[in-house]
């Protein structure tokens, strides 16, 4: 009869918290020099021998002397692709592996913290600008829009989303020459000799999972190459390091390259025990408010040994009749309902913990991450909003600097045919200024130019051509570099 009630009130299927999966280690190899197994910890964490394997590439990535198209053999026969992907390790102690990154990129939780670094990033862009006094404003110009055919600004936005996935974001760059190993193994040096006026035509972002390291030392410290590979492997495309830029914000140490693909750490895999938490949190007070208030039952219950359909009949009175607005019969003597409800005090605040350990791992304040304001008076999430646009212009200078300086002398030799040293670039600030802010250091300028002029400190024209050259400026466009300052009437001419 017991069996039978327990199968009659069996709680509804709900699906169950996430979990930290629990995926298989990585084999070890037999041709290893030294047995980093020997300085592993006896208790409490994995051996260090799967920490340090090298990343398995799926096949067809290295070159055999076969061409082959991206995971045609994996996608063939099923279980090759499937066993690759069951080689990810979770809590990030050793590499995720791409297959298992590419899958935590479609939660939003993921999405929102790599998105919107990428976005920030590339948001204002980059200013180019003239070193010294002669005028390079046609050159400019023409800089400016050979970026704009190439897609420099949503290619690098690309990079910085694959860097926060992956750990690695790689950018080809076509001149034109065939994609076999034969040529695109070849160093594309930036000179006028060997970089043709012309031949730049795009730059391809490759997916990482469809590169790996070919050649690079493992024996010299003081090489170039050490741990940098001077090829990598495109789908048995050979490629020359300086045909395939590379994107890495949080380099990992030497020895542990070769397990990352000679990436670095992805933001999704530093940020995956955090997520964990949120999800177990968010689904675990979910759960609690579902299911907060109980309604017992005390009634007699060896009167309904005999009759067990007698006491569903009872609770199915109960359940018919529970409501505002009707009425249910108790026996004062022998039965009594008692409503139980779970204490739901300060759920607010541990998910709200929960989900601020997830802006702390991706240093992005809740306002970005989120879109919750801060609450009470006077409050604002200014000083945050600064803090974390000196972070994005950090992530710039480290990340996009070098790249983008290759790619600006890349375009020079494809426009001039020469690299002009008197250009350079800056990236542009994040923080915008409200219309009252802007007119208040408008004001401020103006008075500084009087103030100057007054003691003979500069003249109108030079003030003219600081106006003229101020972007911000509310005469932009209207003031021309070197005009002179119109006359001022006399007031005595006015006079009839």
């Amino acid at each position: 009869m017991l069996s039978h009630l327990r199968s009659l009130f069996r709680p509804s299927i709900e699906p169950d918290p996430p979990r930290v999966r629990d995926e298989p280690r990585l084999a070890v190899s037999e041709k290893k020099k030294m047995d980093w197994g020997r300085v592993a910890p006896s208790v409490g964490e994995p051996p260090l021998r799967d920490v340090f394997k090298p990343y398995t590439p799926p096949p067809g990535v290295q070159g055999n002397g076969q061409s082959a198209l991206a995971m045609d053999s994996g996608a063939a026969t099923g279980s090759t692709l499937m066993n690759w992907i069951g080689e990810a390790i979770s809590e990030g102690v050793v590499f995720l592996g791409y297959p298992r990154l590419a899958e935590m990129a479609q939660r939003a939780e993921y999405r929102n913290m790599v998105e919107i670094l990428a976005t920030e990033s590339t948001r204002e862009w980059i200013d180019f600008q003239a070193v010294g006094k002669d005028d390079k404003g046609q050159r400019i110009d023409q800089l400016r829009n050979e970026f704009i055919r190439l897609k420099v600004r949503e290619r690098f936005r690309e990079m910085s989303e694959m860097d926060g996935y992956y750990g690695l974001g790689l950018l080809y760059v076509d001149v034109g020459q065939a994609r076999t190993s034969d040529v695109v193994s070849t160093p594309l040096l930036l000179r006028p000799e060997t970089f043709r006026k012309g031949s730049l035509r795009e730059l391809i972002a490759v997916d990482p999972i469809w590169a790996a390291p070919n050649q690079y030392s493992t024996s010299t410290p003081l090489a170039s190459n050490f741990y940098k590979p001077s090829t990598w492997w495109v789908q048995g495309a050979n490629v020359h390091h300086t045909r395939l830029l590379r994107f890495v914000s949080r380099d990992v140490p030497d020895i542990l390259k070769p397990t990352y693909n000679f990436g670095g750490l992805s933001l999704a895999q530093m940020a995956k025990p955090y997520v964990d938490n949120w999800l177990r949190t968010r689904q675990s007070v979910s759960d609690l408010i579902n299911a907060f208030s109980v309604v017992a039952l005390s009634t007699n219950m060896a009167s309904y040994q005999q009759d067990p359909e007698g006491l569903l009949a009872r609770v199915e009175a109960f359940n018919r009749f529970r409501s505002n607005r009707g009425t249910f019969l108790l026996d004062k003597d022998s039965e009594e309902i008692q409503i139980l409800n779970a204490a739901l005090a300060g759920l607010d605040k541990l998910q709200a913990q929960a989900q601020e350990q997830m802006c702390s791992v991706a240093q992005t304040p809740l306002v970005k991450f989120t879109g919750i304001t801060p609450s009470g008076l006077n409050a604002s999430s200014d000083g945050e909003i600064r803090v974390f646009y000196d972070r994005v212009h950090a992530y710039q200078e480290n990340t996009f600097r070098d790249p983008l300086t290759t790619i600006m002398h890349m375009c020079m030799l494809n426009l001039w045919g020469e690299i002009d040293p008197g250009i350079t670039f800056e990236f542009n600030t994040l923080w915008q200024a409200t219309d009252e802010e802007a007119a208040a250091i408008e004001k401020t300028k103006a008075d500084i130019d009087a103030e100057y002029i007054d003691r003979g400190v500069i003249s109108n024209s030079e003030a003219r051509d600081r106006i003229a050259a101020d972007p911000e400026s509310i005469y932009q466009g209207v003031v021309e570099r070197g005009s002179e300052a119109p006359e001022v009437p006399d007031e005595g001419d006015n006079l009839s």
